[in-house]
């Protein structure tokens, strides 16, 4: 009796089974599934793109980033008195060949540039002058600094040309607008050129860590003066 209702069991479970797996038709829409191709999802997508407009964007954010620089990165205000030295000496990786051919110094060499000038009797005469054009107490320091070196050259025209001694400066930026602290200064300055320390190459190369600071060569190195204008009257 119990193997005949086991049996039972099974075929009503078997006929329950058979049912669920007909065929019981369509209810409601259906759709047919299918993936979009990537380049094609791309350009109907560009389509619905204002190039005009968003080229726009471009140039314009382009001209906002050459008129105001991402600042360098850890270069703050001066707050004391501090002066390095960089050795611009490098050891040449190939040999320093003249224009007639003949070897200047063969691969290997340890070579000051400085030095090299030096048995020419030349000098760096230029300094570069790092500050931030976003602090005014800076922008104010280099034009007191500016007026100051142009009053001497003025009174330096008694002295003959032979003996004179110019030292030009760069300015170079660490932050701010150098177009907008170019035309400020040509205004005093006629023919003044603002630079823009990029990625910080010469601070990183000169170790400077504050602005204001002032770079120039002496001795067969460049010193740098950072300056705390706090200091100052």
């Amino acid at each position: 009796m119990i193997n005949k209702l086991i049996i039972f069991v099974l075929m009503q479970f078997t006929l329950i089974a058979n049912s669920a797996a007909r065929d019981l038709g369509k209810m409601g829409q259906t759709f047919e599934i299918k993936e979009e191709p990537f380049v094609e999802m791309m350009k109907r997508k560009a389509k619905d793109v204002d190039m005009e407009k968003e080229k726009g964007k471009m140039q314009k954010l382009a001209k906002e980033r050459i008129e105001n620089p991402m600042p360098v990165a850890g270069i703050s205000p001066a707050t004391e008195d501090r002066t390095i030295y960089f050795d611009p000496t490098y050891t040449l990786d190939q040999d320093a060949v003249l224009p007639c051919g003949k070897i200047l110094h063969r691969a290997g060499t340890r070579v000051n540039p400085l030095e090299e000038m030096q048995k020419f009797g030349a000098s760096l005469d230029r300094r570069m002058i790092f500050i931030d054009a976003r602090k005014r107490s800076q922008v104010e320091w280099l034009k007191d600094m500016l007026k100051c070196e142009y009053a001497k050259q003025e009174s330096d025209k008694l002295i003959s040309e032979n003996d004179r001694v110019l030292t030009e400066n760069k300015i170079i930026l660490v932050g701010g607008r150098p177009f907008d602290l170019q035309e400020e200064l040509q205004e005093e300055y006629n023919g003044m050129v603002v630079y823009f320390d990029q990625i910080g190459e010469l601070t990183t190369q000169f170790a400077i860590k504050h602005s204001p600071a002032v770079a120039f060569q002496e001795g067969l190195k460049i010193r740098i003066d950072e300056i705390n204008l706090n200091n100052k009257n």
